[in-house]
């Protein structure tokens, strides 16, 4: 951690429109403050937000919060400041492993994701990041699923894609399983 920065995370939802980001980012560029890393999707017609950002050390939580008060009420955001620890700043220092990546396809049916989720938990495969879709009408409902995962150098990578090929077939759907390593910077 730089000495003099103080980092947050910053929760932000509300109703999708045009032009959220940009408020976003702009409140953030007047605040002085750096984005450090983000992610944003929209759910429904709900936007979500989540950024770890760092300014100076003379900033402080309500300052954060005072920079977002006019688009949360122009907007009827929903915004959460919360100051981080230094523990919280990086990802933890273990070896990645091998990136995963899965592209699961089929009819939609409840239980998928804790499915795909609990085999990939079972076998010490973190979840780096999630995106679910569903699409068709009611009585045809459509299900997409993409998911980033690191698995450990020390799992057997033959016997998780034979297990995730048995849990397609178990569910009626198609899922594709690709293993990259991850590049050292």
């Amino acid at each position: 951690m730089t000495t003099g920065t103080n980092y947050y995370a910053i929760f932000v939802i509300g109703r999708d429109s045009t032009g959220i980001v940009a408020d976003i980012t702009k409140a953030l560029f007047e605040l002085g403050a750096n984005i450090n890393d983000s992610s944003h999707t929209i759910i429904g017609n709900q936007f979500a937000m989540l950024l770890l950002i760092s300014a100076d050390s003379d900033c402080n939580t309500e300052k954060v919060q005072h920079y977002f008060k006019g688009i949360s009420e122009k907007r009827g955001l929903i915004v959460h400041v919360h100051r981080l620890k230094e523990q919280d700043i990086q990802r933890k220092g273990s070896d990645p492993g091998q990136l995963c990546v899965i592209h699961l396809y089929g009819a939609d049916k409840p239980g998928i994701v804790y499915q795909v989720t609990n085999l990939l938990a079972t076998n010490k495969v973190n979840i780096t990041d999630l995106s679910t879709r569903r699409f068709g009408s009611d009585k045809n409902p459509i299900y997409i699923m993409y998911l980033e995962a690191e698995v450990p150098y020390d799992v057997d990578t033959k016997k998780l894609g034979q297990e995730l090929n048995k849990l397609a077939s178990d569910l009626s759907v198609e899922i594709k399983y690709e293993l990259e390593e991850v590049a050292s910077l």
